[in-house]
């Protein structure tokens, strides 16, 4: 029978970073080619053991400390429908793939058309189990790192600075979602604890702060303190942990234990822009 214990860690930036074994996985080329010729043929065959140590290390990595990042999975030279072919095969071991907009995407290749810079994107969680991010192009200029957060390390941090305002986190907020894909309105804690016993989040700061204008209730006094002091919380240096991303590269997260967002960079247009592939999933194995 499979191990499903979670064992979750509240991390701080620097802990990411003296224990990389936790999370990150490299990958070597003799293995990612095995990998690739039996994703492409979309069945198992001399990667089999390859596929044990992937799953093995995807699942641990996401039950302790919420996300997994594989590096050299994917050579990113090949052709863009022929890496979609490669990735949806590995992430049928973790789930489901489900839509990401109205028009029924599954996959969505992430850009700065205009090549004139993106700016910071602030921590949220989207709205499925699983995000997974691969890297097909860094930005030319360096930037854009993915942004990440234990949602239980900023718990822990409220509960003791202001127990006060984690009851306010605690409570039911509303995120007016109208007009995108799945449901248009939910209504959630954005910190609470989850029925394995992890904490657990849900957040997407504009959606929260722009919901009254759609409908909503009426945030509180009370309310907003409480969104500035999480605000603070999450952009102190040692929360969040930026993540570099190389070609090839992927990263998977568990929506409901990390927050996540992006560092901001400067591009430039066409071929050499910065590139991420970006799938949603919805999983039973976490």
């Amino acid at each position: 029978m499979p191990d499903d214990t979670v064992t979750e860690i509240g991390w701080s930036s620097t802990d990411l970073e003296s224990r990389r074994e936790l999370w990150s996985l490299p990958l070597g080329d003799d293995d990612r080619r095995l990998l690739w010729a039996d994703s492409q043929a979309a069945r198992w065959g001399r990667a089999e053991g390859v596929r044990g140590r992937l799953r093995a290390f995807v699942l641990g990595s996401i039950r302790s400390v919420g996300f997994a990042h594989v590096r050299n999975l994917i050579d990113p030279s090949a052709a863009d429908d022929e890496i979609v072919t490669g990735l949806s095969f590995v992430l049928r071991e973790f789930g489901e793939v489900v839509a990401q907009n109205t028009q029924g995407d599954l996959t969505q290749v992430l850009r700065d058309r205009d090549g004139d810079g993106a700016a910071e994107l602030g921590f949220h969680c989207d709205t499925c189990d699983l995000l997974v991010l691969l890297c097909l192009q860094p930005a030319v200029r360096g930037g854009g790192d993915t942004k990440l957060a234990s949602a239980r390390n900023v718990h822990d941090i409220i509960e003791r600075e202001r127990p006060d305002v984690l009851g306010t986190l605690r409570e039911d907020w509303t995120f007016d979602r109208t007009g995108r894909v799945g449901e248009q309105v939910v209504v959630s804690p954005i910190l609470f604890t989850q029925q394995d016993g992890t904490v657990g989040c849900y957040y997407q700061t504009r959606t929260v702060r722009t919901s009254p204008e759609r409908g909503g209730p009426p945030l509180t006094a009370r309310q907003w303190e409480a969104l500035g002091v999480l605000d603070e919380v999450l952009y102190r240096p040692e929360i969040a942990f930026g993540l570099p991303m190389a070609a090839g590269d992927l990263l998977v997260i568990r929506n409901s234990r990390v927050l996540h967002g992006r560092s901001p960079y400067i591009d430039e247009p066409g071929p050499g822009s910065r590139r991420m592939l970006r799938v949603w999933m919805n999983t039973e194995v976490l």
